[in-house]
C-alpha cells in the first residue's frame, strides 16, 4: 500500500542529504574566495556572519552532518582566505582567533539544532506512515470476499512500514491463512507468546519471532506471527502493530467493523 512510496521518499531524502553534505563545504570555500575583495576593508569577524548564515541554511535542508561539515569548511575558509597571513592556516591576531573560534562554535550550535530538527521530522514521518498504514488496514477490513487476499495485503503493508521481516496469520489449529511473502510460511513457529499489550523490547522485535493471539470477545480466532528485521521498534511501532492485530481479529470474525 505505502511501501514503494515510502522507499522512494527515503531514497530521495538520503540523496538530498548527500548533496548538501558535499555542496555545503564547497559553497563555504567559494564564499571565502568571493569575500576576498572585502578583507582589507573590514575585519574577519565581520565576515563571519555570511558563513553563519550559510551553515544555518545548509543545516536546515541537509541536516546535522551537512551543517557540521559546512561549519568546519567555513572556519577553514575564513582562516585561509580572509585572515592574516592570507593563504595559510596560521593566525597571528587575537581578534582573528576569536572570530575563527566563534565561527566554529556557531557552526556546531547550528549543527546541533539541525540534528534535533531532523529527529523531529523523522518522528513525524514515522507517525504519518503509521497513520497511512492503519488507514489502509481499515480499508481492507471492510466486508468483502477474498479475505485471504485482503489479509495478505495487510501483512505486506505491515512488513513495508513496521520493523518486520515477515508476518503470518494462522487459524487456531496453526494452519497458514495469509502471509506477507512465501518465505514467511517456511519460518519456524515463534516460541514467545504475547497475551497482553506488546512490551517494551530492549531494541527491536525478536528476530526469532513472536506470536500475538487474535481473539474477539474471548473467542480465539488464530495467531499473528511476526518476525523482527533488526530495526528499532519504538513505542509507536509496537502500538501500531497491536492495533493492526485487533483489526485482523475483526476481519477473521467475519463481522467487519460493525
Amino acid at each position: 500500500m505505502t511501501g514503494n512510496v515510502d522507499t522512494e521518499a527515503g531514497f530521495d531524502e538520503r540523496t538530498e542529504r548527500l548533496f548538501y553534505l558535499g555542496a555545503g563545504p564547497a559553497t563555504a570555500i567559494l564564499l571565502g574566495m568571493l569575500l576576498v575583495p572585502l578583507r582589507e576593508s573590514t575585519s574577519a569577524s565581520n565576515l563571519t556572519f555570511a558563513f553563519i548564515v550559510l551553515t544555518i541554511a545548509v543545516g536546515e535542508f541537509g541536516g546535522r552532518w551537512a551543517a557540521l561539515a559546512t561549519s568546519i569548511a567555513s572556519a577553514l575558509s575564513l582562516n585561509f582566505f580572509l585572515t592574516r597571513p592570507y593563504l595559510t592556516l596560521a593566525i597571528h591576531e587575537a581578534e582573528d582567533m576569536i572570530a575563527f573560534l566563534g565561527l566554529a562554535l556557531c557552526g556546531l550550535v547550528a549543527a546541533s539544532f539541525a540534528s534535533e530538527r531532523g529527529r523531529r521530522i523523522a518522528r513525524l514521518d514515522r507517525s504519518q506512515q503509521h497513520l497511512q498504514l492503519l488507514h489502509g488496514v481499515l480499508e481492507q477490513a471492510e466486508p468483502s470476499p477474498q479475505l485471504e487476499e485482503r489479509l495478505a495485503r495487510v501483512l505486506r503493508a505491515c512488513r513495508d512500514v513496521l520493523p518486520l521481516a515477515s508476518a503470518v496469520v494462522r487459524d487456531p489449529r496453526g494452519y497458514v491463512f495469509a502471509a506477507s511473502d512465501s518465505a514467511a510460511t517456511l519460518r519456524a513457529l515463534p516460541e514467545q507468546e504475547l497475551r497482553a499489550a506488546l512490551p517494551r523490547f530492549a531494541r527491536s522485535l525478536p528476530e526469532q519471532g513472536v506470536r500475538i493471539p487474535l481473539a474477539l470477545a474471548g473467542r480465539p480466532l488464530g495467531w499473528l506471527d511476526v518476525w523482527g528485521d533488526g530495526r528499532a521498534a519504538g513505542a509507536e511501532a509496537r502500538q501500531t502493530l497491536s492495533d493492526v492485530a485487533r483489526v485482523i481479529a475483526l476481519m477473521l470474525s467475519g463481522g467487519g467493523l460493525e
